[in-house]
């Protein structure tokens, strides 16, 4: 599927999440920046040419001096461009941890309130992927693929479970994206076609992806996952993982950054 096609969803989870927007505009940044020192190498690569060719003794012509001229301009201007796209990497960084900070400081409080409200039994329970029994309790995010899509460029949405049918053996899961008239669509799959969206306090528990390792990544932009190559994955100083480098299948082989909770691994049975 061309990147045209997946874009015609928006990303209604991560717009909703003022978070996870700015941190889409730092990886952006950050793939701008990485682009700009590409571009830098090469002008430097450039002018090492133009100077190995240059001979004291036979003097340099006007067009070589031109080039040359316009090379070390051309060097200028990256530099300032990369300069600039630092900057403001680092200026939404800051806001970015401001925030987390402040997320999290409001979290305690209503971790204490609910503790001192209901007491310790209530307030010790969290939310799990999977409840005790391997079954995707009501309300898990997951990776939903529709039965008609079984081709190898197949679409699999963001949805929400709404309950398992033990006696079908199917998941009736919603939609995250609503529809042109403005309904969440929903649709009954069995397990087979349905791979959970790890909480982040899941993470530390799921195994790192790996370079040249084909997952599920959540395409920038939208909520579809499709098939993508690991490039490299980002992470904190002995912290979990932060986010993956993948190429998305028939995208150009342009890299793009996802967060780690929006990278899955494929299990058995459901390539």
């Amino acid at each position: 599927m061309n990147r045209k096609a997946r874009q015609t969803r928006s990303a209604t989870l991560e717009n909703s999440n003022e978070e996870l927007n700015l941190w889409k505009e730092i990886c952006e940044s950050l793939m701008q920046l990485e682009l700009v020192q590409n571009k830098t190498t090469t002008t430097i690569s450039t002018l090492n040419d133009l100077r190995s060719t240059v001979k004291p003794e036979e003097g340099i012509t006007a067009s070589e001096l031109a080039h040359l001229k316009d090379t070390y301009n051309s060097g200028i201007d990256l530099s300032s461009e990369e300069a600039k796209l630092i900057q403001n990497t680092i200026e939404r960084l800051t806001t970015l941890t401001r925030l987390q900070e402040a997320s999290e400081l409001k979290y305690q409080k209503k971790k204490k309130r609910k503790h001192e409200t209901q007491g310790p039994a209530a307030s010790s329970s969290t939310k799990k992927t999977k409840s005790d029994d391997g079954i995707y309790p009501p309300g898990a995010h997951v990776a939903a693929r529709q039965l008609k899509q079984k081709n190898k460029t197949e679409e699999w949405i963001l949805a929400v479970v709404l309950e398992y049918y033990a006696d079908k053996n199917k998941y009736q899961v919603e939609d995250v994206e609503q529809d042109d008239d403005g309904h969440k669509q929903k649709y009954m799959l069995p397990p087979k076609n349905v791979i959970a969206v790890p909480e982040p306090a899941d993470l530390e528990n799921i195994p790192e992806s790996t370079p040249g390792q084909v997952v599920l990544a959540l395409y920038p932009g939208t909520t579809c996952f499709y098939r993508a190559t690991v490039v490299r994955s980002t992470s904190n100083k002995n912290g979990p993982v932060i986010n993956y480098q993948v190429q998305f299948e028939d995208d150009n082989d342009e890299i793009k950054t996802v967060l780690n909770e929006h990278v899955l691994q494929i299990p058995k049975g459901k390539h």
